[in-house]
C-alpha cells in the first residue's frame, strides 16, 4: 500500500480502530423486518400494488455497504449495540481495518452505495435509502451533512460523526487516487488535517460531486449531535462550531428544524441505541401517524415516476 494512503488510513482510524462491515444477508430480511417490529405486509408485493412494502423494496433497490469505525475498547459496548440495532439492515457486515477493505474483499457492483459512520452514530437505514435512491452509483457522489471548514464555503466536507455515503464510483475514484497515485495533490496536502475534512478536499479535487441530503423543506437529515440537541436548542446551548462549520444557515428551533426523515444522529450512547430501537421500530402509537410526504415521494420514485439522476 502507498504510503500516503497508510498515513491517510492512520488519520481516519487511529492506532487499534476497526471497521465493521454490516452483514446481514438477504435471506433473513423479512424475519429481521418482523423481528424490529416493522407493520408492513412481509410479503413482497408489486410495484403496482397499493400495499407496496416500501423498506423491502428500498433494500433491495439501494444495497449498501456499512463501514462503522469501531476500538478494540468498544467491542463489546457500542459495537455490539451496533450490530443488535441499526446495522442489521444494512445489505452487509464484518470487523476490519480500512475503507480499501471494502474494495480488496467484496465485489463493490453488489453494492450502489459505502456508508461510513462512526460506533456512536445511529442510522435510520430506511431514509438514508431514501435520500440515496435518486441518485445512480456508478456517478461519483458524495452524501451526508454538508461543513465548511473553519466557516469557509470554499473549503466544503461531509460530517464524519454524522455519517456519509459514496456511491461505488465515488469510492473507486477516491482508492484509486489515494492507493495508486499518492502523490496526487487534492489528497496529499491535507494531510495534517482531520479524516472527514481530508476526505472531503481530496474527493473535491478529484471531481466528485457533493449531494444536498436536506429534504424537500430544506430540513437537515444527517445530524452531528443527538436528538435532544437536534430537536431541544431552547432547553440545551448549541456548540458554537454548529453555526461557523455548518454549511447552510440554519437558526436554533425545536422540531421544526429537524426533518421527520432524518436518517443519522450522533454521540449515540449504548443504552441510547436500543432506545431509539425500541422506539422508532418496536412501538406505535395508536392511531397516530406522521405526514406521508416522505412516504409518497418514496412510493412515486419506486414506481418509476420520477427519472434517476
Amino acid at each position: 500500500m502507498a504510503t500516503h494512503f497508510a498515513h491517510l488510513t492512520t488519520k481516519m482510524l487511529g492506532d487499534g480502530a476497526r471497521v465493521m462491515v454490516n452483514a446481514a444477508g438477504s435471506q433473513m430480511r423479512s424475519q429481521q423486518l418482523t423481528e424490529m417490529g416493522n407493520q408492513t405486509n412481509a410479503s413482497r408485493k408489486s410495484l403496482s400494488s397499493p400495499q407496496l412494502d416500501i423498506p423491502a423494496e428500498l433494500y433491495k433497490r439501494v444495497r449498501i455497504l456499512c463501514l462503522i469505525i469501531t476500538h478494540p475498547g468498544n467491542y463489546a459496548t457500542r459495537a455490539t449495540a451496533v450490530n443488535n440495532t441499526w446495522a442489521r439492515r444494512c445489505n452487509r457486515h464484518k470487523t476490519w481495518m480500512s475503507l480499501d477493505y471494502a474494495e480488496k474483499n467484496f465485489d463493490l457492483d453488489q453494492f450502489d452505495f459505502i456508508f461510513k459512520a462512526d460506533d456512536d452514530t445511529f442510522a435510520v437505514m430506511e431514509n438514508l435509502r431514501l435520500i440515496l435512491l435518486p441518485l445512480n452509483p456508478d456517478r461519483p457522489s458524495f452524501v451526508g451533512r454538508k461543513f465548511k471548514y473553519s466557516g469557509d464555503a470554499n473549503k466544503p466536507y461531509m460530517s464524519g460523526g454524522a455519517g456519509y455515503a459514496l456511491s461505488r464510483r465515488a469510492l473507486r475514484t477516491f482508492l484509486s487516487a489515494a492507493v495508486r497515485n499518492p502523490k496526487l495533490d487534492p489528497c496529499q496536502r491535507q494531510l495534517r488535517h482531520s479524516e472527514d475534512f481530508m476526505l472531503g478536499s481530496c474527493l473535491k479535487g478529484l471531481g466528485v460531486e457533493f449531494i444536498d441530503s436536506r429534504d424537500s423543506s430544506g430540513l437537515e437529515r444527517f445530524h452531528p449531535l443527538t436528538p435532544e440537541y437536534m430537536i431541544g436548542w431552547g432547553a440545551m446551548p448549541m456548540p458554537k462550531w454548529m453555526h461557523t462549520f455548518n454549511y447552510f444557515k440554519f437558526k436554533a428551533c425545536h422540531r421544526g428544524c429537524v426533518s421527520k426523515a432524518s436518517a443519522t444522529f450522533h454521540y449515540i450512547s449504548q443504552i441510547e441505541m436500543y432506545k431509539m430501537e425500541f422506539l422508532l421500530y418496536g412501538m406505535s402509537p395508536i392511531g397516530v401517524r406522521l405526514p406521508e410526504t416522505e412516504t409518497r415521494q418514496a412510493m412515486k420514485l419506486l414506481r418509476g415516476s420520477k427519472d434517476i439522476k
